[in-house]
């Protein structure tokens, strides 16, 4: 368990950054209108259809830690969508990826926003925390330029650009393990900037 931040009320709060469990999915339902419809998400190998996802709200207003528990959500939902492209169904693949790439955005944008507010109102400043928060910008540019990559793969394969359905989806695939690393990367960078921000207890 690490501390975090609050978008809100600027106070400490503790959520979980264990990748393979994710604790709260439920204040989706609350955010989005109970459009989320998963009782629980694991990194476990999971069917297809196990994930209901939903687009993201210009309307959205969560806090911090909303944010980053889309993130972690997302992180899984990619696992998910490897799975339908290992299974041949790209067309579910593109449209479950247009959505968690909207999400992911929605919720870096908050994540470095609350960051950046953050560092602002910590007297003296540390330049080590501020180029911490930097790469945790360019991380963040990066994964999101991969979700675009894997959106226009996906759209290729649909359109018969990639060749046979078998060169598609290792092609694709492999578009979607660097995706993944990204996201990895981000997260651990995020979390890196948290705890120089709020130490452990």
């Amino acid at each position: 368990m690490v501390c975090g931040l609050s978008l809100q009320n600027n106070i400490p709060y503790v959520h979980s950054m264990n990748l393979d469990c994710v604790d709260r999915p439920s204040f989706l339902c609350n955010a989005f209108g109970c459009f989320f419809t998963t009782a629980s998400v694991t990194a476990k190998p999971i069917s297809a259809k196990a994930i209901d996802f939903v687009p993201s709200s210009p309307f959205f207003t969560g806090t911090y830690q909303d944010a980053v528990d889309i993130m972690y959500t997302q992180r899984v939902a990619l696992d998910n969508i490897a799975s339908v492209i290992n299974d041949g169904n790209i067309e579910e693949a593109n449209f479950k990826l247009m959505q968690l790439a909207a999400q992911t955005r929605m919720a870096g944008t908050i994540i470095l926003d609350t960051i950046q507010d953050q560092i602002s109102n910590k007297p003296g400043g540390d330049p080590i925390i501020l180029l911490r928060y930097l790469a945790c910008q360019k991380k963040l540019a990066v994964l999101l330029d991969l979700c675009d990559e894997c959106g226009t793969s996906l759209q290729s394969a649909i359109k018969g650009r990639l060749g046979a359905t078998a060169v598609s989806q290792v092609k694709i695939l492999s578009i979607v393990s660097e995706t993944k690393g990204s996201y990895d990367d981000f997260l651990m960078d995020v979390k890196t900037v948290e705890d120089s921000i709020i130490p452990r207890k």
